[in-house]
């Protein structure tokens, strides 16, 4: 046998009261079989409803259907709102923990108190034992589903909520469906349409949660709220703000193509997992306050904590970050410019210390192409800013997409990709100086420029421009002399240290240079150096410039 379904209402004595009347409140006659019955049919489209038809006046009804499923204003109250809900409790009491079903039934006002503007249907701190079934229900009065715990199944698919809709600490111990989807065990608020403000402060959903394409026509708030489950919220329409203040999702949280018209808020959200808004547009405001994403996703730690692929942000200056660590964030495909970066922002950092987004390493998807836009606006954006350290670790990481964007086809293609990725221009480039972002770089290479030709030049010999006869003018090694080994090492340290000078002489371009290399290779060698000192000291100012811009 089943068990009897539990159900307690505030203030609703009404629901105790049992019934033998028809539920429209009119005398059946003796052949009610022959009578027309309610057409409606189903969800599933199996069977039909199948009550006796309510009298309801002409234009309320498109077709004649029975109480529960009638728009009959008179539903609001008397005998009408005493008959809906009796026959409403003796479908929970006939289901036990079995399945209720108030399919595309009409709820009207259920508030005896009258002490409000607005008509409540009120099912505050109520237990439903039953799986509840309001497929395509509509509410036509407040909606009040305060404290209410929800022991087996909820399922709302379709469902309009008129005026608000009320799930303030809320409970969902398995599944709530508001999508649509019926053969699927998830807590769903898919598809539902909420002509006013929906309220899951404090909410706890303890399994899978869906609002995919539910419309909510005022504000929506979740603030506080649990998702102990994936919450998805795919191609939902927020047409005003949406508060999402310190609601912890532990599982995936996707807003997949979802549009936000107002302001949504996402402050000190916890996401736990996976956080998606691919695709999605901001038509307002939105608000990234002290967010927490999750560093590693455990069992997949090669994902992302979060996507923004491809979303659309109305207006870039009003999507904020702040206090935020971005280092397992992904902005592919999304442009960054504009969008409001606070200092308190983390990036994540490669092995030189310098920000880089999390799309590295490459060579696999997204393109090293796609990746370089991400840099440039982010370049882009902190120079808007003033923020020019932060600018040049992103001009690094765009000169970096692309030192790595070598060759694909052609001829000793393994061959010319090394090249270009080191030993090209650009890699040059970088070597020498972090393109741009390192100033003592460049000191370093000047200096080891210098000790290299210094003992190149003696190899081919100096000249000492101002001969006397009693000195010789031309320096050369001192290695196959017939000195001893003393005389030697001084000689050879009296060569490096004029060779070192006339590398200094050469360097700075001095034209009365004491000592000058020897004709030809010596020439050539200077030509060399003065090509290399020319081109490291204008990195060093480059760098002096890029670092100490104002």
């Amino acid at each position: 046998m089943k068990k009897p379904a539990l159900i307690e209402m505030v203030d609703s004595p009404i629901m105790e009261k049992s019934s033998s009347s028809n539920p429209t409140g009119h005398e059946a006659s003796e052949e009610t079989h022959a009578e027309p019955r309610c057409p409606i049919k189903t969800v599933l489209g199996l069977e039909t409803c199948g009550r006796p038809l309510h009298l309801a006046p002409a234009g309320v009804d498109r077709e004649p259907v029975c109480l529960m499923h009638s728009n009959d204003p008179a539903k609001q109250s008397g005998t009408l709102n005493e008959a809906f809900f009796r026959e409403f409790q003796s479908i929970l009491k006939d289901a036990g923990e079995g399945e209720a079903h108030f399919d595309r039934f009409v709820f009207p006002e259920l508030n005896l108190s009258r002490k409000t503007l607005l008509p409540f249907c009120n099912f505050s701190e109520a237990t439903f034992a039953a799986q509840a079934n309001f497929n395509k229900a509509t509410f036509t009065a407040l909606a009040v589903f305060y404290r209410a715990t929800f022991t087996q199944k909820a399922d709302f698919t379709d469902a309009t909520f008129e005026y608000h809709a009320r799930f303030g600490e809320a409970a969902f111990r398995q599944n709530a469906n508001f999508n649509g989807v019926t053969y699927t065990r998830i807590a769903e608020y898919r598809g539902a349409t909420f002509a006013a403000d929906a309220h899951f402060t404090e909410a706890i959903f303890m399994k899978y949660a869906s609002f995919k394409e539910a419309t909510f026509g005022q504000k929506a708030n979740f603030s506080n709220a649990k998702f102990a489950g994936d919450a998805l919220f795919d191609y939902a329409t927020f047409k005003q703000d949406a508060d999402f203040h310190f609601v912890t999702f532990n599982r995936d949280a996707i807003f997949v193509g979802t549009t936000f018209t107002g302001t949504v808020e996402y402050d000190h959200t916890k996401f736990r997992r996976v956080a998606d808004w691919s695709y999605a547009s901001f038509l307002g405001k939105a608000e990234f306050l002290g967010t927490s994403f999750a560093t590693v996703i455990e069992d997949e730690p090669w994902r992302a904590s979060a996507r923004f692929w491809r979303p659309d942000f109305y207006n870039p200056k009003d999507i904020i970050f702040d206090d935020v660590d971005l280092s397992r964030v992904s902005f592919r495909d999304c442009d960054l410019s504009e969008v409001r970066f606070t200092s308190s922002v983390v990036w994540g950092r490669r092995n030189n210390r310098k920000a880089v987004v999390y799309e590295e390493p490459l060579d696999q998807d997204p393109s090293i192409s796609a990746v370089s836009q991400i840099y440039q606006q982010l370049k882009k954006n902190y120079d808007a800013q003033l923020d020019y350290w932060t600018a040049n670790e992103f001009h690094f990481g765009e000169m970096e997409m692309k030192r790595l964007a070598a060759p694909t086809k052609g001829r000793l293609l393994g061959l010319r990709r090394w090249w270009h990725r080191n030993l090209g221009m650009i890699a040059l480039y970088r070597w020498g100086s972090d393109y741009g972002n390192n100033y003592v770089k460049p000191i370093l290479w000047l200096l080891g420029v210098l000790v290299l030709f210094a003992a190149l030049f003696p190899l081919s010999s100096i000249e000492f421009q101002q001969a006397l006869p009693c000195q010789p003018g031309t320096y050369g090694a001192a290695w196959h002399t017939q000195d001893s080994g003393a005389q030697k090492l001084r000689s050879e340290a009296g060569l490096l240290g004029k060779s070192l000078l006339m590398a200094i002489d050469i360097a700075t371009f001095q034209r009365n240079s004491e000592y000058t290399p020897s004709y030809p290779w010596g020439r050539a060698l200077a030509i060399a150096e003065n090509l290399l000192t020319s081109t490291l000291f204008a990195l060093f100012l480059l760098a002096m410039r890029r670092q100490f811009r104002r």
